[in-house]
């Protein structure tokens, strides 16, 4: 399965803020979905944080 998404404004800013802090601890220019497999990761291991920040 494929899914693609565009970003605007303030969120694609925001995106592109944290690509840029991986950048700096990875030491390369990590791909799009290489960023976003980062996130995703860190959602997974704090869900009871990401869950807090979506006021769930």
């Amino acid at each position: 399965m494929t899914s693609h998404i565009k970003l605007y404004g303030s969120k694609g800013d925001r995106f592109e803020e944290i690509k840029d802090s991986i950048e700096r601890q990875l030491g390369y220019e990590p791909s799009n979905p290489e960023v976003v497999g980062l996130i995703m990761a860190a959602y997974e291991t704090d869900e009871s944080s990401a869950a807090s920040a979506l006021n769930c």
